[in-house]
């Protein structure tokens, strides 16, 4: 009777932040560690580059960067898919870059209790990382530009800044450990 009172207030206590968000730029591991989390979890996954445009990931696989106009249809794609996650009380994980600002402020008004996780990295682990990718849009050749973007997160409270040299396990533990203590 104690360990089913001890598991339901742990799951009880999961579920309280609602919306895990994995970012960081390309080659950062944000959809591998999000959907491991998910399964973990038992949460829903969102990933962010499945609601990219056809242009948008044509123009990456180019090595020309999107739009603003393009990023903010796409990030609105995302606000829409954590609105209708939150009206079904229905914890969710997305991946996505998350680099501007004024973007994650967008997503953190649609999410239900956002907790960010930036995942950030050496240029040359980064790199490493996208040249032994097969099958996706983005090149090397976009980090550059990426890490460009990308805009500071020290002054956002709910940003979690973990290093990608560690493990994914590792990660997964120090995010769970973080949730928990959000509690």
């Amino acid at each position: 009777m104690q360990q089913d009172l001890t598991a339901q207030k742990q799951a009880s206590k999961a579920t309280e932040c609602q919306s895990l968000i994995i970012m960081g730029v390309a080659g950062s591991g944000k959809s591998t560690l999000a959907l491991r989390l998910a399964e973990q979890l038992g949460w829903r996954y969102l990933e962010g580059d499945d609601f990219h445009s056809a242009e948008a990931k044509q123009m990456m696989a180019c090595g020309t960067p999107i739009t603003s106009e393009m990023r903010d249809q796409w990030v609105g794609l995302l606000c829409s898919a954590l609105q209708d996650c939150a009206a079904k009380q229905q914890p969710v994980v997305l991946s996505y870059s998350g680099l501007i600002r004024k973007h994650r402020e967008r997503i953190r008004q649609a999410a239900a209790r956002p907790q960010f996780v930036y995942l950030q990295g050496s240029v040359e682990l980064l790199a490493q990382r996208l040249a032994q990718r097969k099958n996706h849009f983005m090149p090397v050749s976009m980090l550059q530009s990426q890490l460009a973007t990308m805009e500071p997160v020290e002054q956002e409270a709910d940003v979690l800044c973990l290093d990608i040299s560690q493990s994914v396990n590792e990660l997964m533990l120090q995010i769970t450990l973080k949730i928990q203590q959000r509690l």
